[in-house]
């Protein structure tokens, strides 16, 4: 007969394996086969080279620092096509885990559906749809980061330890993007803000951790975001309930050719609508009545925080603070975008439905009736209300190969001096045929080696295309814009190389101008590399010696803080001396 102790473990185990299952279902096509998922902004590649850029040296605008730097360094240990499954299956897992863990210290001791219920929500809902469908898969681990990153905070609050793991969480949201480590950094002050020596070592943490995006990102020289991509990527409604209700169902997302089809559906809209209802009650509920009053009300007002972040561009005067503060304020940008906000607000809902089901279970045993499977199904509704996250999104997450004839173009441009290469046809985004012609990041900027410069305004609607940062991109377009020749434009960018994607239409004038002049290194069937036959290499930043100083204190006290446990253990074994 098990013991107590043993059932109880038992059913922590099955609970765990709950969650992971479902992040399983989720992500199944992308862990059934070899190959690269390539969608929205998410462009794995086999080995990803290594470039300064990749610690925010080019000047450019740091937005993918220093994840890019961690996946170059991994990629060549670890094929690339393996990276992505684990890091998009560990960033599900550990915000199920996480929630599940966090939900557990708000809820009684023997509570199981209830921290379930918040685990299932947090995983399984449209914010994470849309993300994984846009490819932001840094964003998604800092979210997935944030419930552990709570529980640290906790422990720090109450004086029980928990800085190490605070660190840890922080720093992990922090190296995979600067909206994650800011959102990390938030909640870690709010929630530590009660004695100051200790909110000083947790800001002093916040500050180092984000040190490799935000150095780079004050010191480059990157013109300042479009402030009318505030407008274009302000949240949207794509429910019947109108923005505000979109949002509160974590939804919302600008782009709405992503939007999953069940957004559509009154009743199951409602329902989601519920869920968040009874989270923000239970949440007020527990603030008023419970013992962990205090931490509850700093989780409600980031989630408040959060909701709105994410509706301020919204409203004429929210769109007008915003566009003002992206226009003269530099990093503003971080602002657009808005809904990605919602993250704070999806963390606290969950914590609150975690309340609301312990609640309902009690009232059902109360008044006489059996408590589990009613909890339990609710507690599983939010896979019953988005069906179209299994199985990759319905199957948008198909992994691809990329051709042969991309790694023998690779060899010939690595044997090359001065590699600062330029992709046409001029495009942010590639709808490759053996990419199932699925809109994605052109997966050159990090295939190839050397700098690799392509258009980086973003075409958000017919009418409606948001600048990007880079001078020199902003240079080539628009001279192919006005029809200009291209290659003095090239040349005087230090330019010596054009790779032309044959499968993708336009800009053949321009293409026709440079062949005419340039040896071919390269011409197949879907590429075709084009030496121009001057060239410079890239520049390198006055200031890399201290940004090189900064990733290294970073990196230096995020690693320090996950091994501390570890040799704290190992100092106190018997026998050991010191």
């Amino acid at each position: 007969m098990p013991t107590p102790e043993e059932l109880q473990t038992s059913r922590d185990v099955g609970t765990r394996a709950a969650t992971v299952g479902l992040a399983a279902l989720a992500l199944a096509p992308v862990l059934l086969a070899r190959g690269f998922v390539l969608i929205g902004d998410m462009s794995f590649v086999p080995v990803q080279p290594w470039r300064a850029e990749w610690l925010g040296l080019d000047g450019s605008v740091p937005r993918a620092v220093p994840a890019d730097a961690i996946v170059s360094v991994l990629t060549h240990v670890v094929p690339g096509d393996l990276l992505q499954k684990a890091v998009l299956l560990g960033a599900l897992v550990a915000a199920a885990l996480g929630m599940l863990r966090l939900a557990g210290t708000f809820v009684g001791a023997g509570a199981r559906i209830a921290p379930l219920g918040a685990a299932v929500l947090y995983l399984w809902n449209p914010w994470v749809l849309e993300r994984l469908a846009i490819g932001h898969w840094g964003l998604l681990v800092g979210y997935a980061a944030l419930p552990w990153v709570v529980i640290g905070a906790l422990a720090v609050r109450r004086g029980t330890g928990g800085l190490p793991l605070l660190v840890v969480a922080l720093g992990v949201a922090a190296f995979a993007s600067p909206t994650g480590g800011v959102a990390a950094g938030l909640v870690a002050i709010v929630l530590c803000a009660t004695r100051q020596r200790r909110n000083l070592s947790v800001l002093a943490a916040v500050l180092v951790v984000n040190l490799p995006w935000l150095l780079p990102g004050v010191l480059g020289a990157a013109s300042p975001s479009d402030p009318h991509g505030v407008q274009a990527f302000a949240a949207r409604s794509d429910t019947h309930l109108g923005v505000l209700g979109s949002l509160l169902t974590f939804g919302g997302i600008w782009k709405s050719s992503i939007v999953p089809g069940e957004r559509g559906s009154w009743l199951l809209v409602l329902l989601a609508l519920g869920f968040t209802l009874a989270g923000i009650a239970a949440l007020l509920a527990g603030i008023r009545r419970g013992p962990s009053a205090s931490p509850l009300r700093a989780i409600a007002g980031l989630g408040l925080t959060g909701f709105v972040l994410a509706a301020l561009p919204t409203t004429h005067p929210g769109l007008k603070l915003s566009v003002w503060l992206v226009d003269h304020i530099a990093g503003a940008g971080i602002l657009r975008d808005s809904q990605k906000w919602l993250l704070l607000t999806v963390l606290a809902v969950c914590v609150g439905l975690a309340l609301a089901l312990e609640g309902a279970g009690r009232w059902l045993r109360v008044n006489g009736l059996v408590p589990g499977l009613l909890t339990g199904v609710a507690a599983l509704l939010p896979v019953v209300l988005l069906p179209s996250l299994a199985w990759g999104i319905s199957g948008k997450l198909e992994p691809v190969r990329y051709p042969a004839e991309w790694s023998r173009v690779r060899s010939v441009l690595d044997a090359q001096p001065d590699r600062r290469t330029a992709v046409l046809p001029w495009a942010t985004y590639r709808s490759f045929a053996w990419n199932d012609h699925r809109a994605a990041l052109d997966p050159a900027i990090r295939f190839f080696s050397g700098q690799v410069i392509t258009d980086d305004a973003l075409q958000v609607s017919p009418t409606r295309t948001v600048a990007g940062e880079s001078p020199v991109s902003a240079r080539i377009g628009a001279a192919l814009a006005q029809g200009l020749p291209l290659a003095p434009v090239l040349a005087d960018a230090g330019i010596r190389y054009v790779l032309i994607e044959k499968t993708a239409a336009g800009d053949d004038v321009a293409i026709a101008g440079l062949r005419a002049s340039a040896r071919v290194l390269h011409d197949g069937s879907d590429l075709e590399l084009l030496d121009l036959g001057r060239g410079t290499a890239p520049p390198h930043a006055s200031y890399a010696g201290f940004v090189v100083g900064a990733d290294v204190l970073s990196f230096a006290l995020v690693l320090g803080a996950g091994l501390f446990p570890t040799v704290r253990r190992i100092r106190r074994k018997p026998g050991n001396i010191g």
